[in-house]
C-alpha cells in the first residue's frame, strides 16, 4: 500500500460538523429527481404527469445516449414535471402510494458477477439506472459505456469542509463494498484503484485484488482528481472511471437485491442547523422534510453538498443524486463596520490578516458573507498553495478567459475539475467565482472536442 501525504491545500476551520450518531426522519410522501444533476446530458422524458411508476421504473434518458436510463427513486404517481427557461427539465416530483414495488432485475444478477461477461454487467446497470454513478474524466460527465477506461479510482474519503465521513456513514456495508468492487473488476479488469484516509480504513478492507492506496493532508487530499494526478494521471486520448464509495455500494447492494437500492445515509451540517448529525433518508428526499424544525431562526442558506461545491437549493428542491450531505449557513443581513481593521480574535483568516491565526485548532461560526466585492484579478501566489495539481491556476485561469484552447490544453486544463480549484474562490482577494471558470473551460474543450 503506497502512502501519499498532501501538503499543499487548506483545512477550513468550519463550526458545525455533523456528530457522530444516526437518526432518521418520518416516510416522505414525495420524492423526485433533478435532471440537471447529470452534467452533459440531454434528458428526454419517458413518462408523463400522473403516470403510475415503480422503484426503478425509467423516468428519462439521455438523448445523446440513449442507452443511459435514468429510473425513479420511489414507487408512486407523477405529480409534477417542473420546466424552466426553454422548456430545461429541472424536477420530476413523484407522490408516494402505500406499495413500495420495485422493478425485479434478479433475472440479471441470478448467475452471478463472476459467470457474467463486461457487456451483460453493463447492460444490467444501463437498465437498472446506476450506470450514471461511474464518471468519467477529463470533464467529469457520465462514463461513455464504449469506452475502455485506463484505470478506475474509487474514493473512499471526503476531506472538504463539514462532508460526511464515508468511514463512518458506511459503516456496516463491507460486504457490499466488496461486491461493488467484484463488478469493476469485471467491467475494467484489474486497474482498479481504492484510496482511503488513515482512519477507518476497516469498511474498505474486504476489497480484493485492487490496488490501495492511503491519502493523508489537507483538502483537496480527498479529491479523486489529487488522487488521479498522483498515481495514473491523465494523458491527452486517455479515459479513467471514477466513482465514490458510496455510490459502488449502491451497486453492490443492487447485486445482492436485485432491486434499486433507496436509502441514502446523509450529513446534516452547518451551524445554520440545530442539530448536525447523520440521517438516513430515501434517495431524492425533499430538502425541506430532511430539515424540518431543524433550522436556526433567520434566514438561511441551504445547500446541496458541501459548502465549497455544493449548490444553494430551496426547501421545496429534492436532494441531489451525487451528494451525501446538506449544509446550512446563516445569510447575514448587518455588516461589519471597518471590520478589516479590526483584530478579528473572532473571524477566519487565510493569510494574517486576523489575530485568529495565532490561536491553532480555533473553528469559526462561518456564514454566507463573501466580505468584500469582485475587482480584478491580481496575480499573488495565493493559489499555487492550495492546488494540489501539477498546474499554474493563474495563468490557466488567465487563459480560460481568453479563450485559448490551444494554451489551456498545454497548462493542464484537462487533468482538472471545478472541485480542484474551489478552495481558489475561497482564498481570492478578487472574490472571483474560479470553479465556475474552469467549469466553463472545460465545456469549451469538451466543445472543441
Amino acid at each position: 500500500m503506497a502512502t501519499y501525504h498532501i501538503k499543499k491545500g487548506y483545512t477550513i476551520p468550519m463550526k458545525g460538523l455533523p456528530e457522530k450518531n444516526k437518526a432518521s426522519i418520518g416516510s416522505p410522501k414525495i420524492l423526485g429527481i433533478c435532471p440537471t444533476d447529470f452534467r452533459g446530458i440531454k434528458p428526454k422524458l419517458t413518462v408523463k404527469l400522473n403516470d403510475e411508476v415503480k422503484i426503478g421504473s425509467p423516468l428519462f434518458f439521455d438523448k445523446k445516449n440513449p442507452e443511459v436510463q435514468f429510473v425513479s427513486p420511489g414507487c408512486g404517481r407523477i405529480s409534477d414535471i417542473i420546466y424552466g427557461p426553454r422548456r430545461k427539465l429541472l424536477d420530476i416530483a413523484i407522490t408516494l402510494s402505500e406499495e413500495e414495488d420495485a422493478v425485479d432485475f434478479s433475472s440479471f444478477t441470478d448467475k452471478g458477477i463472476g459467470d457474467a461477461s463486461a457487456s451483460e454487467l453493463k447492460e444490467v446497470l444501463l437498465k437498472s439506472g446506476l450506470w450514471p454513478f461511474l464518471r468519467q474524466r477529463p470533464y467529469n460527465t457520465i462514463a461513455q459505456p464504449e469506452d475502455a477506461p485506463k484505470s478506475v479510482f474509487v474514493n473512499c474519503m471526503d476531506t472538504a469542509p463539514l462532508a460526511n465521513d464515508p468511514a463512518f456513514s458506511l459503516m456496516g456495508k463491507e460486504d457490499a463494498f466488496a461486491l461493488g468492487i467484484e463488478v469493476l473488476k469485471v467491467l475494467a479488469g484489474d486497474k482498479i484503484h481504492v484510496v482511503t484516509a488513515p482512519e477507518g480504513k476497516a469498511v474498505f478492507d474486504k476489497a480484493k485484488g485492487v490496488h490501495v492506496h492511503e491519502f493523508k493532508g489537507k483538502h483537496p487530499a480527498g479529491l479523486v482528481g489529487t488522487h488521479i494526478s498522483k498515481i495514473d494521471p491523465i494523458n491527452k486520448g486517455e479515459v479513467v472511471w471514477v466513482i465514490n464509495a458510496r455510490d459502488l455500494i449502491l451497486i453492490g447492494e443492487f447485486f445482492e437485491t436485485g432491486k434499486f437500492p433507496t436509502k441514502r445515509v446523509i450529513a446534516v451540517a452547518g451551524n445554520g442547523t440545530k442539530t448536525q448529525q447523520y440521517v438516513e433518508v430515501r434517495a431524492g428526499v425533499k430538502l425541506g422534510d430532511l430539515l424540518e424544525d431543524n433550522l436556526q431562526n433567520g434566514p438561511q442558506r441551504i445547500i446541496s453538498g458541501n459548502p465549497l461545491t455544493g449548490v444553494e437549493k430551496s426547501q421545496d428542491s429534492f436532494l441531489s443524486v451525487y451528494d451525501s450531505s446538506v449544509t446550512v449557513l446563516p445569510e447575514p443581513t448587518e455588516k461589519h463596520f471597518l471590520g478589516w481593521c479590526l483584530p478579528g480574535f473572532n473571524r477566519p483568516s487565510f493569510g494574517k490578516s486576523f489575530f485568529s491565526r495565532l490561536i491553532p485548532g480555533k473553528t469559526f461560526a462561518f456564514d454566507t458573507n463573501i466580505n468584500g466585492g469582485a475587482r480584478a484579478m491580481v496575480q499573488s501566489g495565493l493559489f499555487e498553495g492550495v492546488v494540489a495539481l501539477d498546474v499554474m491556476p493563474e495563468f490557466l485561469i488567465k487563459a480560460i478567459l481568453a479563450g485559448d484552447i490551444e494554451l489551456m490544453e498545454k497548462l493542464g486544463i484537462l487533468e482538472c475539475d471545478e472541485e480542484d480549484f474551489a478552495l481558489c474562490a475561497y482564498v481570492s482577494p478578487s472574490k472571483m467565482e474560479i470553479s465556475s471558470i474552469i467549469r466553463d473551460g472545460l465545456e469549451l474543450m469538451e466543445k472543441d472536442g
